[in-house]
């Protein structure tokens, strides 16, 4: 499968905004791709109808239907086993494999899939996006929150990733705020060869990002 596997150095980073530029960069170069999202928790439930709302942005910057992108929906804002054990419910990873393997694009399209929460985050049933991330064998791409302490979850995340034979393609230092009082890009490009690109609150992702991955 062509594509990559986005993940992040924590929950909360910022990966489905990067994955959201990333598409809208993709498509203004008339790049084929296909998102996959396949679990979410914390979806909002109007009229009692669970609604996964990252997968629905994706579902409709893609303009494809929500089930080619997600399946496995949660309420809880928690992991995704956590979330489905609070509703008596059981997940598997070779279950998201399987719709991965299901619904992804041919070799023609980059195939992007988001991970649940950081590197080491619970995914499944006793399994975490690591261990999706080495079943799938996609390059990474490495999400980080532009904030004090980033450079030491950024190396941990980059030796982790390394540590299991996985490929980083880039890194995405993501401004979540309007401001950011510390600018990390400067100090981390002495700690790692790996190209690392900033993103701007609110800003478009440069198109230099797909030199990377064409």
């Amino acid at each position: 499968m062509k594509g990559f596997l986005v993940t992040g150095t924590d929950t909360d980073v910022g990966k489905t905004w990067f994955m959201l530029k990333f598409g809208e960069l993709l498509i203004e170069k008339g790049i084929k791709f296909h998102f996959l999202k396949p679990v979410e928790s914390g979806c909002e439930e109007p009229n009692n109808t669970l609604m996964p709302k990252d997968a629905m942005k994706f579902s409709e910057l893609e303009k494809v239907s929500l089930d080619k992108i997600c399946k496995y929906m949660f309420k809880a804002y928690a992991s995704p086993p956590k979330a489905a054990q609070m509703e008596n419910k059981n997940i598997e990873l070779n279950d998201i494999i399987k719709f991965i393997e299901n619904n992804k694009y041919n070799n023609s399209s980059f195939n992007i899939v988001e991970g649940c929460g950081g590197f080491f985050s619970p995914i499944a049933n006793k399994k975490l996006t690591a261990d999706l991330a080495v079943q799938l064998n996609l390059p990474i791409i490495l999400v980080v929150k532009n904030t004090l302490g980033c450079i030491n979850h950024t190396l941990l995340s980059i030796q982790s990733i390394k540590n299991l034979g996985l490929e980083i393609k880039f890194i995405v230092l993501n401004n979540i705020s309007k401001n950011t009082p510390l600018d990390n890009f400067e100090e981390l490009s002495n700690y790692t060869d790996i190209p690392i690109f900033k993103l701007g609150y609110n800003e478009n992702l440069s198109p230099i990002v797909l030199e990377t991955i064409i």
